[in-house]
């Protein structure tokens, strides 16, 4: 039986062996050690007392210890089995902040632990996001010929070890660099992915409404100032009718919450139209005052949906398919029913207790504004090409959409629907999604001409690993 080394051990030094950084004798820094510890034995039982002795409510938000232990070690696969310790950036009495790598190798965390010196033991506040590479490791960048060996090497090479299946393209000017399917489609028929694969997009179809938007904008039916209240008169909240604008519905700066919930899991099955889905969000409280915050919000992108059709006077997904995909020329995009598989379509993939088994039963029926909708590669190349190109909006409006508002981390801002991220003072603008067994990303190098598209039909981080390790050799 593997020890669990907590708080209550007395250490005078503590030190990681596989980094040998040294974690301060202090009661985050004990903590910290304990939250490794626990994480890298992948022991539920062991993680769950962890948990349970020294996690605040706060940090539960209302999970059980053990169901969050056994989400933890869900996410120790993703990982590649744990953390190394990088660096030790933050320490004090009651705070401890540090930079982890995942044992994968190619995927970088911070991690910050506060405490109560009141209760010492206990973990006040827990974060945990992904980062860049640190500045002391960052890799070269890379000419096109090494990149795209060495993206291909690596993407094989998690494909084999079972920890990628999808798509992976990269483009320069509108020419594909590299166009390389790996692993399965379907895994029980051993259906191999191919380039034209389609597979579920998670978010990333939220691009697809902020353009429907600025078209309305740019066709003066529309203004982001204007209110829900002035355009959607009939929204059943009408005093949040009031604060809600078009620019807070695309910036995640609404204070609306999300639609996930218990009753949504209960429904998703029947949900069809837009409307359907307010009655899990429309009355709650905002989470802060409109334009006073910033909080991902599916149920905001939902309403923008909403303000598409009650402008357009066409139903969302007709209107997306006649005025985003077929002018982008993306014929193999649009929101499907769960129930009517299409050709050439992936199935979705995640892991429960160690192995790969279908995502179906975590599906709505289809896809909404805010995501869930299926593309391909060379489908969102098109549309990466036909937004630089003004085929969508104009130049004007494309800039507007596609230029950060909200400073959301260091070096990535959120504009409408897009985020515009700085790698070494240039622009990459896209987007990202993620699910159980759907994860992808696009990315448009704005300055140097390159797009960049990973998609997998296995559950996140692994796009989101690919495209970082991408970004972070591509030359800008």
């Amino acid at each position: 039986m593997k020890v669990l080394r907590t708080i209550s051990l007395v250490l005078a030094v503590a030190v990681l062996s596989a980094s040998q950084v040294t974690i301060p004798d202090t009661a985050p820094g004990r903590l910290l050690r304990g939250w490794l510890d626990t994480f890298n034995a992948g022991e539920v039982e062991g993680r769950t007392k962890f948990i349970r002795d020294h996690y605040s409510e706060a940090v539960l938000h209302g999970i059980p210890p053990e169901g969050m232990a056994r989400r933890g070690m869900e996410f120790r696969d993703d990982v590649g089995g744990g953390f190394d310790l990088h660096a030790i950036t933050e320490s004090t009495a009651t705070e401890i902040k540090a930079v982890l790598q995942q044992k994968s190798g190619f995927g970088w965390a911070s991690i910050g632990i506060k405490v109560d010196l009141a209760k010492p033991s206990i973990i006040s506040a827990l974060e945990l996001d992904q980062m860049p590479t640190p500045d002391d490791v960052r890799p070269a960048r890379e000419d096109e010929a090494a990149l795209i060996k060495d993206v291909d090497q690596l993407t094989t090479k998690l494909t084999n070890e079972d920890r990628f299946s999808g798509v992976v393209l990269i483009a320069k000017n509108g020419k594909s660099l590299l166009a390389k399917a790996y692993g399965y489609s379907d895994r029980e028929k051993k259906l191999a992915n191919n380039i034209d694969t389609k597979f579920r997009i998670g978010s990333m179809n939220k691009m697809f409404t902020s353009v429907a938007i600025a078209q309305l904008v740019q066709q003066g039916k529309l203004k982001y100032t204007d209110t829900l209240a002035q355009v959607l008169p009939d929204y059943p909240n009408k005093e949040v009718a009031q604060k809600i604008t078009i620019h807070h519905l695309l910036t995640h700066t609404s204070g609306l919450g999300d639609y996930f919930s218990d009753s949504f899991d209960q429904k998703k099955g029947t949900l069809r139209d837009l409307k359907d889905y307010l009655p899990f969000f429309v009355n709650e409280p905002l989470q802060f005052e409109p334009g006073k915050g910033w909080a991902y919000s599916n149920a905001g992108m939902l309403v923008a949906g909403l303000v598409v059709e009650k402008v357009s006077g066409q139903d969302y997904f007709d209107y997306v398919r006649q005025n985003v995909y077929k002018p982008a020329g993306m014929k193999d995009s649009d929101s499907y029913e769960k129930t009517k598989p299409q050709p050439n379509q992936s199935k979705g993939y995640m892991k429960e207790n160690g192995r790969w088994v279908s995502n179906y039963e975590t599906l709505p029926l289809m896809g909404s504004s805010a995501g869930g909708g299926d593309s391909t590669a060379p489908d969102l190349l098109r549309f990466a090409d036909a937004l630089q190109n003004h085929k969508l909006v104009n130049a004007e409006l494309t800039n507007m959409i596609t230029t950060g508002k909200v400073e959301v981390r260091p070096h990535i801002k959120y504009a409408y629907g897009f985020e515009d991220r700085t790698e070494d003072g240039k622009r990459v603008v896209g987007h990202g999604g993620g699910a159980p067994g759907m994860n992808g990303d696009l990315r448009i190098y704005w300055d140097s001409g390159y797009t960049v598209v990973v998609l997998s039909n296995f559950s996140p981080p692994v796009a989101d690993q690919l495209d970082g390790y991408i970004r972070e050799r591509i030359k800008l």
